[in-house]
């Protein structure tokens, strides 16, 4: 059975660059992980705050890899 691992990644597009990727959890089905990682990133942006987020153009990214399961 394949699983879905999400990872998210913070970038800076004024920087040009990102922090290393962060492996968050693995999810049973492709829906669990997409939707999970929607509400993850608006989490994120909430946390970070609108004035850091604006003055460094700070993007999420996130994706969900397969994994097969052993």
């Amino acid at each position: 059975m394949v699983k879905f691992l999400l990872v998210i990644q913070i970038c800076s597009a004024i920087h040009g660059n990102c922090l290393p990727e962060q492996r968050v959890n693995v999810f049973d089905s492709w829906y669990d992980c997409a939707a999970f990682g929607t509400q993850e990133t608006t989490k994120l942006m909430e946390l970070i705050g609108e004035d850091l987020i604006n003055n460094n153009k700070i993007y999420i990214t996130f994706s969900c890899r397969p994994q097969n399961e052993v």
